[in-house]
């Protein structure tokens, strides 16, 4: 969600829809439409607000603790700023608030040094404790008369009788906390989208890698089929057949033996040794006489 958020607000950035630092009408309207594409159907301008200013406000303590010191570098693999431990023994003997960072990362630190970096440097950034004194204690604003820049609010009502204003500033101040509350649930609910975002494009890669595994193992067993059926072949073109003795007796009386004693020796001799019989039938039946008698002869 950050990221999608930050990139959203930058295309608007460099499309000029920010003035004075400052998001126009038209730059939320195309942030919302663009994050709604990206699947967030039900984000509203004030969710945009309200992460906006927690994201600006991470931002701005990680950029005030770093901003012109020497030997920070920001790392992209951790997303930490990374220094030699004497650098940082003496930033935190300077700031001791700025430990954390030393172990804690936040993300996106390149995109929104470059989104708020320009308007810090030329500035049109707001204080953040300025702004949090607007949020805590400012009138609730009247959205039907805002101008066209979001983020300036219409004073037509501060000229109300003072009960109205006082109990206005009461139930604002009691309503700061439920906006702390809310935006911690937002803070989680992002954290939640980035990391089903994540899970889903590592299951998007896991799916290719087992459609790559199938398929290899498709062709595989399709080759193996191709060796199975060219052995088969082999094995019916090489593959004996098997004669009956009724086979045996045809073939000698096609020999015209006129002795049926003979005939009976000739069949019991074939029958004893198949491989002659496979040869003889192998042969024109006009040889089959002479290489019998020359197989009995070999026999005997």
């Amino acid at each position: 969600m950050d990221f999608r958020l930050l990139t959203a607000m930058l295309d608007e950035a460099r499309l000029g829809n920010r003035v004075d630092g400052s998001w126009t009408t038209q730059a939320y309207n195309n942030i919302v439409e663009a994050l709604r594409q990206t699947g967030l159907t039900g984000i509203t301008k004030n969710n945009v607000k309200n992460r906006q200013k927690s994201l600006k406000d991470r931002w701005w303590e990680v950029h005030e603790l770093s901003s012109g010191l020497s030997g920070f570098a920001w790392d992209e693999s951790t997303k930490r700023f990374t220094a030699e431990p004497e650098v940082w023994d003496d930033l935190l003997q300077a700031k001791p608030a700025a430990a954390k960072w030393r172990v804690s990362s936040i993300r996106y630190y390149d995109l929104m040094e470059e989104l708020w970096g320009v308007d810090r440097a030329t500035g049109h950034m707001d204080d953040p404790f300025q702004a949090g004194f607007d949020t805590a204690y400012r009138s609730p604003p009247h959205y039907g008369s805002c101008s066209p820049i979001d983020d300036t609010q219409s004073v037509s009502s501060a000229a109300s009788g003072g009960t109205t204003g006082t109990s206005s500033s009461r139930g604002t101040k009691r309503k700061a906390p439920m906006i702390d509350v809310m935006d911690a649930q937002f803070d989680r609910l992002t954290t939640r989208l980035d990391a089903f975002t994540d899970y889903l494009g590592q299951g998007n890669a896991l799916t290719q890698r087992l459609s790559d595994i199938v398929e290899r193992q498709v062709v595989a067993i399709e080759r193996r089929n191709e060796i199975i059926n060219e052995q088969v072949n082999i094995l019916r073109r090489i593959s004996t057949v098997q004669y009956s003795e009724s086979n045996i007796w045809d073939m000698l009386v096609a020999m015209n033996l006129e002795d049926e004693q003979v005939m009976v020796q000739c069949y019991d001799f074939l029958c004893n040794n198949p491989s002659h019989v496979r040869r003889l039938f192998g042969l024109p039946p006009h040889l089959r006489l002479n290489q019998l008698l020359k197989f009995i002869g070999q026999s005997g």
